[in-house]
């Protein structure tokens, strides 16, 4: 099938779809990621629930009979995850209704900053009101995932997706090794910034782009554009290079890993994970290794920060390279001739360093 059908979900209740919510894929490849939203809109939208607006449509992709006997699910979610995990979250307890919340039809209600339990036990017709709901979900049905993932980027076009969600959404092998690279335990333990918006995917994808040209000696802007066709390019027809791709980049994360504390305070800023890892490698040529350490990149930040401190007082006293260095970690980032200068500078430190 390459075009896609689509129809209303019947028995699309809150309650029948909490009752299947195992029975539905919540992060098919094309998703963002969960718990973008903060609290007061979740409880905006279970007031809404409850007040009977109206609120947007819920898109499924509905599997074939086949395709949902090997997965165990009936359903992936194409769109309104954030709608529906915040129901089931409201549901489970997680949050109350809002401190603001009022009943329209009956003012004398008092349920504002209740719990679903809470409403349950004191306004039992407003939580089977609640339960009754029935939830605009559209079920799409098609075999060609491309179809679906194109879905899925045209309907949040208004809801704008950053780098990492778009790409995530085009598929494919290199998508694969970045999911692969970004679920390291350098990027689950040591890292410092959250992955609220996919921050660690992005990173992969840089350290996988890096590799890609340092096989041709070359550095080329980590932009956006230049990531987003990389990803295209191999996104079929080169597997073996990307697996071959990403082993190189797992196995240059496996020996930094140890180097660095958890939740370390040196990989707070994800544009120095580029410069470390390829530092490393660049060190491991030279058979210099034992010069990468933490305590020596502890030492290089403050370096870095007490330089700073004397350039405002006399510039002529600071270190021109460490000034330079600064510089570049605080604009263009992304710059192929920033990337080569840190690299230079904190391999050449490094280097000198007993």
């Amino acid at each position: 099938m390459n075009i896609i059908e689509t129809s209303a979900l019947a028995h699309s209740t809150i309650q029948s779809i909490y009752n299947e919510w195992d029975l539905i894929l919540r992060d098919p490849p094309y998703q963002r990621n969960g718990e973008v939203w903060s609290l007061e809109k979740k409880q905006l939208l279970i007031d809404s629930i409850i007040n009977r607006y109206d609120i947007p449509k819920i898109y499924f992709h509905k599997y074939s009979r086949a395709e949902a006997k090997k997965r165990k699910k009936e359903y992936a979610i194409i769109d309104g995850r954030q709608r529906l995990e915040s129901i089931v979250k409201f549901i489970e307890g997680s949050f109350p209704l809002s401190e603001y919340f009022e009943y329209f039809e009956d003012p004398k209600v008092r349920a504002a900053g209740m719990t679903y339990n809470e409403l349950a036990q004191k306004y039992p017709k407003i939580k089977s009101r609640f339960d009754a709901f029935s939830l605009p979900i559209i079920t799409v049905q098609t075999d060609d995932i491309e179809l679906i993932e194109d879905m899925f980027s045209r309907l949040n076009e208004a809801v704008p997706l950053n780098s990492a969600e778009k790409r995530r959404a085009i598929g494919g092998d290199l998508v694969k090794a970045i999911d692969a690279v970004s679920c390291h335990d350098f990027f689950q333990k040591k890292v410092r910034f959250n992955d609220k918006r996919l921050q660690k995917k992005e990173v992969a994808v840089r350290l996988l782009y890096v590799a890609h040209n340092l096989r041709e000696d070359k550095i080329i802007d980590t932009k956006k554009p230049f990531l987003d066709s990389f990803t295209k390019d191999f996104k079929n027809g080169n597997t073996k290079y990307v697996k071959n791709l990403k082993d190189e980049v797992e196995r240059l994360l496996d020996n930094i890993t140890p180097i660095f504390l958890d939740r370390d305070v040196l990989l707070q800023a994800q544009a120095s994970i580029v410069i470390y890892a390829f530092v490393f490698s660049m060190l491991q040529r030279k058979s210099l290794t034992h010069k990468f350490t933490r305590s020596k990149l502890d030492k290089f930040n403050k370096l870095r920060l007490d330089n700073r401190s004397k350039a405002e007082l006399d510039i002529s006293k600071a270190n021109f390279d460490l000034l330079e260095f600064d510089r570049l970690s605080q604009q263009g980032t992304n710059d192929a001739n920033s990337i080569r200068e840190r690299w230079r500078i904190l391999c050449s430190w490094l280097s000198s360093q007993r």
